[in-house]
């Protein structure tokens, strides 16, 4: 992200013109600088440096209106503060041949602002790539799962493709699940996309509230449920909607950098409903182990085996 990016960005929080993504965004920035103010070098003496540190971290954490009052008067400290974070706004990246690739490893989450002022949420294990020319050519490419807020265009189409799917917006938001080997889903919460099955060379429109499930390619499944549901997961909430335990698994994989084993195929094919918010994840397991009549063990700190509850 470039530093007159985030200046409007900052300005429009100030006048609480922000959508809730951006809202997240900028206030996500401010924490990770707060996580990270110890490395700062800039061309201030020591003094500045610790004031202007001591009064970004002093807001951190207090109620709205203050913050607000923050970024009123320190946009230029803002606007600093991120040309010394770099390009990428709170993510990973990677150049190569002209490519920028960004990416949240297993157990963490990433907030990417795209060179159009786009947003994208990425979910733990999860990748985007584009080119660096991404104002002019709006596509880029994802694997795993991400949220989008795309900042509207209608001369200059969004496109992200998948293994499987090309979908086009001009603005909107929207959520796609792409992980390999898995199935893929769209689901939309504002305005409308279109989706392209590669194998079928079907388009699909879809708008608020309607879901794209992608399992067999000459059978896509629409749906219509609460699409808020589907980006729990951007709130660091996980919802299960009568998801195997194989799902469940692969999930609980990605959000805590961990491996579960089963002993025995039927168990991973139990269904499971709820919803955990903040959670630990030995908490999440003892619930579904009550529930299901299941044994948790931990064979490492990072690898678990999922078996039947012995009968006494």
């Amino acid at each position: 992200m470039q530093k007159d990016e985030f200046i409007q960005l900052a300005k429009k929080y100030a006048q609480n013109k922000c959508s809730w993504g951006e809202k997240r965004a900028v206030e996500e920035f401010f924490k990770k600088l707060q996580d990270n103010s110890q490395v700062i070098p800039y061309n201030f003496t020591e003094v500045k440096r610790d004031f202007l540190l001591k009064r970004i971290k002093s807001k951190i954490g207090k109620p709205k209106n203050k913050l607000l009052h923050l970024f009123s008067r320190t946009l230029k400290i803002a606007a600093i503060v991120t040309s010394l974070l770099g390009v990428a706004f709170l993510g990973n990246y990677l150049i190569n041949n002209g490519n920028i690739s960004q990416f949240a490893v297993k157990g963490e989450k990433k907030t990417i602002l795209l060179p159009d002022g786009s947003l994208v949420f990425l979910n733990s294990n999860s990748s985007i790539s584009y080119s660096k020319n991404f104002k002019n050519k709006r596509k880029l490419k994802l694997t795993g799962e991400a949220y989008f807020e795309v900042k509207r265009n209608p001369e200059k189409p969004f496109l992200v493709e998948t293994e499987k799917i090309k979908t086009r917006v001009l603005g909107t938001s929207f959520n796609i699940k792409a992980y390999k080997n898995r199935q893929t889903k769209v689901s939309v919460n504002t305005g409308k996309v279109e989706v392209d099955i590669k194998e079928i060379c079907e388009k699909i429109i879809l708008i608020k509230n309607q879901q794209l499930s992608i399992i067999n390619a000459s059978e896509p499944l629409l749906s219509n449920d609460n699409s808020e549901d589907f980006i729990a997961w951007t709130k660091n909430s996980i919802v299960l909607d009568n998801a195997s335990l194989g799902e469940t698994a692969i999930i609980l994989e990605n959000w805590y950098d961990i491996e579960i084993n089963f002993a025995g195929k039927e168990l991973q094919e139990l269904k499971i409903s709820g919803k955990f918010k903040d959670e630990k994840l030995i908490n999440i397991l003892k619930s579904i182990a009550l529930v299901k009549q299941l044994e948790i063990e931990f064979l490492t700190e990072n690898q678990i085996l999922i078996r039947k509850k012995q009968q006494n």
